[in-house]
């Protein structure tokens, strides 16, 4: 893992995208409050399993948390969408083209 301040920071920022209170959060993770405030505030890091348990509860992968690979959060899923589109279009042959004309 990076530092425990990138993982609380993406903790936090999850758990808002999410409209979840840190309680709520404790509760779906089967974990004590405190337990919950002490991995959002920096000041431990998860075990494995409840490491993987936030991952589940946020629809994340470990690795977004863990920083070992980039989210691709940030990209726009239509100009994604749109960009392998074009290139497909590019590649494929018009099979009008391509049958003998009877």
């Amino acid at each position: 893992m990076n530092t425990p301040n990138a993982f609380h920071l993406l903790l936090k920022q999850v758990r808002e995208e999410h409209g979840m209170t840190q309680v709520d959060a404790a509760k779906n993770l089967k974990i004590a409050r405190q337990t919950y405030l002490d991995l959002e505030y920096g000041k431990t890091l998860p075990r494995l399993d409840i490491l993987i348990a936030i991952s589940a509860l946020f629809n994340k992968s470990v690795a977004y948390f863990t920083g070992e690979r980039p989210s691709l959060d940030s990209f726009d899923t239509m100009e994604l969408l749109e960009e392998l589109q074009h290139r497909h279009v590019k590649k494929a042959p018009n099979i009008a083209d391509a049958m003998p004309h009877l």
